[in-house]
């Protein structure tokens, strides 16, 4: 293991090194040893060689000097490290998780806030869609609460909707999550999450890949996908289209080896159909929590007896009280769901006609479908980022979408 803070300081540059990602450095590992003394010398002299990358002489004064030389991003980061439950977790350092070592592509450092204990300990990913029913917002807040009973981390990437419900899910249950961001920890989004990521800091575990002061953008939330997927044993997906970041999720656990199980739904809701076609394919078809527990419970280190939720009926053989807070939750939800799906009988399916290209057409489509911020939009299209951040513009200004706290929806 490599605990220095030099050693993790040379790591962190590497990383923000332009034209070396992930891929690349899994390609390095294959051949060199980082233990090894001459690692750093014989990188530089590689990456020497390799056209349209960085600056490789500000790299190699890093790696020199890494806790002496000008460096505004180190300066950052040990400021922020200086507070309680801060962490830097480099490849190859202790808390560095052994699940990530096994992916194609692991991330070469990590920043975390919170109990970074918790990357050694099992866990189960939770994910789904932005614009979830209130029906799948209870399912995944009482499987993520029941699995964190259970000792389950719940890991998740703190996107509104399935991802919210399920770290409160587990927060509610006093059981312990970690959530995934695809910007700098000191970057919550979306900003309506801030709250709960504060809970999560102290009750569990917030990580990203992604230096301080990294903003939100489309490309890093597929991204992070791999590493909430790769953290996991299994991923569990409660709603999702078709293209959705979801599938992504799952695609990536399946190729890690991991377990996949999806919660199926309605036929008419295009929430669902991202979970019919990964049952399709070869995910569990998943009604309660021992659809999970009996294929991944080998990995737990405690035998705790099972509260049998079951999503159909909404009860569990637990105690009185937490038999009421479930009848209680499943009741406010059956009210939610009405009042929501009245809400979308209001608004019609959008006429192609009315729309000066197909790619307007597209955008306002998968709004109707449930994508609610410019990501989902881009993930559910394949357009262009910049393209569909001046269309969703154009069509506020037209009066065909408008923006709530909830995000966007048709007028």
């Amino acid at each position: 293991m490599h605990n220095s803070l030099e050693q993790q300081l040379r790591l962190f540059a590497l990383q923000q090194l332009s034209g070396f990602g992930p891929v690349r450095f899994q390609q390095v590992l294959e051949q060199c040893d980082l233990a090894d003394k001459n690692f750093w010398p014989d990188l530089l002299s590689l990456l020497s060689r390799v056209p349209r990358l960085g600056d490789i002489k500000k790299l190699q004064q890093q790696v020199e000097q890494p806790l002496t030389c000008p460096w505004p991003e180190r300066d950052r980061l040990l400021l922020w490290l200086e507070q309680p439950q801060r962490h830097l977790i480099a490849y190859g350092s202790a808390h560095y998780p052994d699940w990530l070592t096994q992916i194609g592509d692991p991330p070469i450092v990590l920043q975390g806030a919170g109990h970074v204990s918790l990357l050694s300990q099992p866990q189960i990913a939770i994910v789904g869609a932005r614009h979830a029913t209130a029906m799948g917002l209870n399912d995944a807040s009482q499987f993520a609460g029941a699995l964190a009973e259970l000792g389950w981390t719940i890991t998740s990437g703190l996107a509104e909707g399935i991802d919210a419900a399920a770290h409160q899910g587990a927060l509610n249950a006093q059981g312990h999550t970690i959530a995934v961001l695809g910007t700098g920890l000191d970057q919550i989004y979306p900003a309506k999450n801030s709250r709960l990521a504060q809970h999560i800091t102290e009750q569990g575990l917030l990580i990203s890949e992604y230096p301080l002061g990294t903003a939100p953008k489309a490309a890093h939330f597929p991204r992070r996908n791999r590493i909430v997927s790769g953290l996991s044993v299994g991923v569990l997906v409660v709603e999702a289209a078709l293209k959705s970041g979801s599938l992504i999720s799952a695609r990536l656990a399946s190729e890690q080896g991991r377990e996949v199980f999806a919660i199926p739904g309605s036929i008419h809701q295009a929430q669902n159909k991202g979970c019919h076609q990964l049952i399709k394919q070869g995910a569990k078809l998943t009604e309660t929590i021992m659809d999970i527990h009996e294929e991944l419970q080998h990995w737990l280190q405690i035998d705790q007896q099972l509260p049998t939720y079951n999503r159909s009926t909404a009860k569990a053989s637990t105690p009185k009280r937490q038999q009421l807070s479930l009848l209680s939750e499943s009741a406010v939800s059956t009210a939610a769901l009405g009042e929501a799906t009245a809400q979308k009988q209001k608004t019609q399916q959008p006429d192609p006609s009315r729309f000066a290209t197909p790619e307007q057409y597209q955008i306002v489509q998968a709004i109707f479908e449930g994508a609610v911020s410019v990501d989902t939009v881009i993930l559910a299209t394949n357009l262009d980022a910049a393209f569909v951040s001046q269309q969703l513009m154009l069509l506020e200004l037209q009066g065909v979408i408008q923006q709530k706290a909830t995000g966007y929806q048709l007028q």
